[in-house]
């Protein structure tokens, strides 16, 4: 999330308040109702098995994962795993980094890579090489809010989940996420490696970690759809985006969850606290080199800034000082589990004396210079930060 989106959602919910609180409109609802709350848990994808589970607790499925890992050949010299955070239009800044990076002739092949948000976007392209950094170049370079969004307030106003219409960005990708680009997800999760996004299943108010690679080997006919869905979602900034209502089945009925912004319950992620690394290390017989290369897409320090006395400045200004501090927990988390499970930590964010103002939600040239940081930064010796 941005600073121009939390503003945006402000603005327009004061004024969709205002006017539903007089107006008597009803919201939309869903085609299929939401899950029982006490079974809410037993809710499945249908036509899928072990291709999801809920980010604040181990995998049920996580001892399969020893046989996922067994097929990788880089596993028993090192582990890296690579995580990008949410942060809107500055996911220029990853983009950017990670072409940097990959000029620089040290990127190495990720055993697993997960997103959030705008992480999210970027995570299967960084996850499938530094052959698709051209490709993230032009979707953070080039695109703007009419690339993203259409305002669609009046919607909102008559019972709508949002401000706007994210059908730009259904388009990108339908063309992006094909066919040929699922085989190529297919074929990495054979090798044994890992793609990970998040989402918030805000009925349940808890994160969901999708297996990507899991869904693309599936075979299914709709693996194509339900990935670009769970990107679509993982990057729905609740209030701004439409939230993504993803069909699955429980106790023999149809329903709906309702998914938004991963962000909403984290910035970024690795794997839950409890999942017992050195087991796994144990069983497969390894001692690798372990590696969290962590890309934080907005600056960490605080930022001084004073604040108007209206509503939309107050609370726009706190989400995103909100947004600012749950990040740096996140990041502390990941620290304290590298520090347990033996990984070295590698950390990059926005620097803070990057000063180019935002015009406007994802303005392009706010990217096109953010994105020349991240590549600057990626190319350079002192690319990486060992802790915050």
């Amino acid at each position: 999330m941005s600073r121009s989106f939390t503003l945006l959602v402000y603005r327009f919910s004061v004024l969709v308040l205002l006017i539903l609180s007089v107006s008597g409109c009803s919201p939309k609802s869903r085609q299929f109702t939401a899950p029982d709350g006490k079974h809410y848990t037993k809710a499945v994808i249908e036509g899928y098995t072990n291709i999801r589970y809920w980010g604040d607790q181990r995998a049920p499925y996580a001892d399969t994962t020893i046989h996922r890992l067994k097929k990788n050949r880089l596993l028993h010299k090192r582990v890296d795993i690579l995580a990008l955070s949410g942060g809107a239009e500055d996911g220029a800044y990853g983009a950017g980094f990670l072409k940097g990076w990959s000029e620089r002739g040290e990127r190495p092949e990720f055993t697993m890579v997960t997103g959030i948000s705008t992480g999210a976007l970027i995570a299967p392209f960084a996850f499938l090489g530094p052959e698709y950094d051209d490709v993230l170049q032009r979707l953070f370079t080039e695109s703007s809010r009419k690339n993203i969004f259409v305002l669609t307030p009046f919607t909102a106003l008559f019972g709508g989940s949002s401000v706007t219409d994210t059908a730009p960005l259904r388009h990108i990708l339908k063309e992006e996420i094909d066919d040929a680009f699922i085989a190529a997800l297919a074929r990495e999760g054979r090798k044994g490696r890992i793609l990970q996004i998040g989402t918030t299943n805000l009925d349940a108010q808890r994160p969901v970690i999708w297996e990507i690679t899991e869904i693309a080997q599936s075979g299914h006919p709709d693996a194509k759809r339900l990935i670009q869905q769970i990107m679509l979602a993982s990057a729905s900034i609740p209030g701004v985006f439409p939230p993504v209502l993803i069909d699955v089945m429980a106790d023999g009925k149809k329903h709906q969850e309702l998914h938004v912004d991963g962000g909403v319950t984290q910035q970024i992620f690795v794997y839950p606290y409890d999942f017992d690394v050195r087991r796994y290390e144990k069983l497969l017989g390894i001692r690798p080199k372990k590696n969290f290369w962590l890309i934080r897409n907005t600056k960490i320090t605080p930022e001084y800034k004073a604040v108007d006395l209206w509503l939309s400045d107050i609370a726009g200004r706190s989400v995103s000082t909100l947004i600012k501090y749950q990040g740096r927990d996140n990041l502390k988390n990941i620290v304290a589990v590298a520090k347990r499970d033996g990984f070295k930590v590698h950390i990059t964010h926005v620097p803070a004396s990057f000063d180019v103002p935002l015009e406007d939600m994802f303005d392009k040239k706010y990217m096109r210079a953010l994105y020349q940081v991240g590549y600057k930064k990626g190319h350079s010796d002192s690319a990486w930060y060992p802790d915050l």
